[in-house]
């Protein structure tokens, strides 16, 4: 991030030379378009010009949540958060997916920083679109069609995180207590050979083991700090929140399985259905007033709107 500091003045001065007045700084990729969706349906009506930035494009940056994070610090501490120059007030807001933050309770506070609710956008872009219609539009079937996949968004949401519940677990212990033994989450699930049925009762007992000992617990310490963790999930999955934890771009994984062994039209098209269709559901977003996929955003960013508007 060395170059990316030495240039933050030189960056910083073309936004003020920007004809936009509302920036959007992203991780990158998905993030992108969605926010450039959300904003523009925000923005729009009121003739604000508004900028989305991915933290990679800035000279200096290797992108990513870190990068990211990083930039909003240097934003924060010189003040250039809400400002004016040159006659223009400037609102920066920064995007982040929320991972296991909340989980290790380290996430920022700040009314420009904005966290998805969910693990990453993936899952909430799978939790508030239409996913039946998706499935439909990505993999060229009847909507009923894909309700015979799918007869339950939320059903399948909560069975699929329930199944995944051990290996989310494993995950949620390697990633807080920063040791890796093969259960990350870069990885779909080690313990769910079939990504569509239950735990593999010795994958997990082996990775269980490896990692009591990569903690240096014995496994009656190491079985009660899963236990633990195992509540903490019950509560969000019995909470409406099969997603909080659980990382979406393994719901790629789990429904290109499903429509490989489920009952389909033959010249129906599942070929990379997982990306397919995330991009239909991002092609909902912002359509209309009521976009589920908006509403958590939203009234956070009207306060910020706000200032612009002043």
């Amino acid at each position: 991030m060395s170059r990316l500091t030495h240039s933050s003045g030189g960056f910083a001065r073309s936004l003020q030379m920007s004809s936009a007045r509302f920036f959007a700084f992203v991780e990158g990729g998905l993030d992108r378009p969605f926010f450039d969706r959300l904003i523009a349906g925000v923005c729009g009506p009121r003739a604000i010009k508004h900028q989305v930035i991915a933290v990679r494009e800035i000279p200096g940056s290797a992108g990513g949540k870190i990068a990211l994070l990083s930039l909003f610090r240097q934003f924060r501490s010189s003040g250039r958060l809400l400002s004016t120059a040159f006659g223009k007030t400037m609102v920066c807001a920064f995007f982040a997916d929320k991972d296991t933050d909340d989980f290790s309770r380290t996430q920022l506070r700040s009314a420009h920083l904005f966290y998805t609710k969910t693990y990453d956008l993936e899952a909430h872009l799978f939790s508030c679109g239409d996913l039946q219609r998706a499935l439909a539009d990505s993999c060229g079937l009847t909507l009923q069609q894909a309700k015979a996949i799918i007869p339950s968004q939320n059903g399948w949401l909560v069975d699929v995180a329930t199944k995944w519940k051990d290996w989310t677990i494993l995950c949620l212990i390697s990633q807080t207590k920063r040791v890796n033994c093969g259960c990350t989450y870069d990885r779909a699930s080690a313990v769910n050979i079939n990504p569509l049925g239950p735990t593999d009762v010795a994958a997990l007992e082996s990775f269980k083991s490896k990692l009591s000992t990569l903690l240096g617990l014995s496994r009656h310490d190491f079985d009660s700090l899963f236990l633990k963790v195992e509540r903490r999930l019950t509560v969000a999955l019995n909470s409406g929140q099969p997603l909080r934890y659980f990382k979406g771009k393994w719901l790629l994984h789990v429904l290109q399985r499903q429509l490989e062994t489920s009952n389909r039209p033959a010249d129906s098209v599942v070929n990379s259905a997982g990306d397919k269709v995330t991009t239909a559901l991002l092609s909902q977003v912002a359509n209309h007033a009521g976009c589920t996929c908006c509403a958590p955003f939203a009234p956070g960013l009207s306060g910020l709107i706000a200032h612009v508007l002043q």
